[in-house]
């Protein structure tokens, strides 16, 4: 009995020197760290591995939530720039009566400079062929239409087998010219077979003829940015500037033709 009573107390006692020495050590190396002395290699070594674990953790969390202001930001730039596109398809649509405003749902990188979708099909009395327009001029036409949703065919697709007819107003007259083709580096159309001799200028307005449907005549498409000749002077091209952000079509204004 009397053996079993000192093995306890001799536990007890090794176990209040380690508490002690545990103690003194830590106390030894807090010392040893605010000191202005050398480290040692091992004091180095778990100095630098402390320091790279709370690096490590103090950026997980500012990146994250860095990435969670930007993505916030994000959210409301898109919904500020949504709300202005509405505001002003709304205004348009007041001095435009005949005219519906839908939304873009659809617009693929594949078909980027060639189509969009809108949520607006034949139960809104959309027809084939359709005008196209925002608040800063033409966009496009109505290719193929469903019931609730329709393809407009973008200006920006044109080629020489689908070209539009324009007019360039010059100074004193309108010149007769093909919208012919779009260059997306320069982001400027080519208006090609302008045979008038009236002097264009750079700002001159351009418009469709009219000579397709005689409703659509006068609707805008740019502005003339500068002039090219042939050789031999007989046929102008000049090069325009649409108003029109074609990265950015969120509402679009579709003419509601009667019949």
């Amino acid at each position: 009995m009397r053996k079993s009573i000192n093995g306890k107390r001799r536990t007890d006692k090794n176990i209040l020197i380690f508490i002690v020495l545990f103690i003194f050590i830590i106390y030894i190396s807090l010392l040893l760290t605010i000191s202005n002395r050398k480290y040692l290699f091992i004091e180095n070594a778990f100095k630098n591995v402390s320091t790279k674990i709370n690096e490590f953790f103090i950026d997980k969390v500012y990146s994250t939530k860095n990435y969670s202001n930007k993505m916030i930001n994000s959210k409301i730039k898109y919904l500020q720039d949504e709300n202005n596109d509405l505001r002003k398809a709304l205004d348009f649509k007041e001095k435009n009566e005949n005219f519906l405003i839908a939304e873009v749902v659809n617009h693929t990188s594949k078909t980027w400079f060639n189509k969009v979708s809108i949520n607006k099909g034949y139960n809104s009395n959309i027809k084939k062929d359709s005008l196209v327009v925002n608040e800063n001029g033409l966009v496009g036409f109505i290719g193929k239409v469903s019931k609730n949703q329709s393809e407009v065919k973008l200006i920006t697709s044109v080629s020489d087998d689908n070209m539009l007819s324009v007019f360039v107003e010059a100074q004193g007259e309108a010149a007769s010219g093909m919208l012919s083709y779009y260059d997306n580096k320069s982001d400027l159309f080519k208006v090609e077979s302008i045979t008038s001799k009236a002097e264009i200028k750079k700002g001159d307005s351009v418009v469709l003829s009219g000579f397709d449907n005689p409703l659509y005549k006068g609707i805008y498409v740019g502005a003339v940015v500068k002039e090219e000749t042939d050789n031999y002077g007989l046929s102008r091209t000049v090069w325009v500037k649409s108003d029109v952000n074609f990265n950015d079509l969120m509402f679009l204004g579709v003419y509601l033709m009667e019949g």
